[in-house]
């Protein structure tokens, strides 16, 4: 008879060999994480005289907050469902950033968008209350 094995949580393990630490947080639930990532994409979007995808940056801030809030599974599979509902049903603002004024003004439109995606993201969670937890 083989011996059972103890399980193992594979992305705990994955994160001590990236980071070197006994424990690590994974980098893509850590809100810190979210914002460096954000704050990068702005500056590289300056840069580049690209686009800032407004909506997408908030429902990325904002999504786990109101998940966590209504009591809704937050599991990957669930989270990715939610993220998909999210940028579907929310109109999409995008702003082309060639200087510091039109950052200046991405930042104004973020904030008078923010009730906005947060109503949107509020509705999805209630929809999405009832549906059974994975976690």
């Amino acid at each position: 008879m083989a011996s059972k094995a103890a399980k193992t949580n594979k992305t705990d393990a994955v994160m001590r060999l990236l980071t070197g630490k006994k424990t690590a947080s994974n980098p893509i639930l850590d809100s810190g994480f979210k914002e460096e990532k954000i704050t990068a994409r702005e500056k590289k979007a300056h840069a580049n005289g690209a686009e800032i995808d407004i909506t997408s940056e908030l429902v990325t801030e904002l999504l786990p907050q109101v998940l966590k809030r209504f009591n809704c599974c937050a599991c990957a599979l669930c989270y990715a469902d939610a993220m998909t509902e999210a940028l579907d049903t929310i109109p999409t603002l995008r702003i082309k950033i060639n200087g510091k004024e039109d950052l200046k003004r991405a930042d104004k439109m973020k904030r008078e968008s923010r009730k906005e995606v947060m109503l949107g993201l509020i509705r999805i969670a209630i929809s999405r209350k009832q549906l059974p937890k994975h976690e």
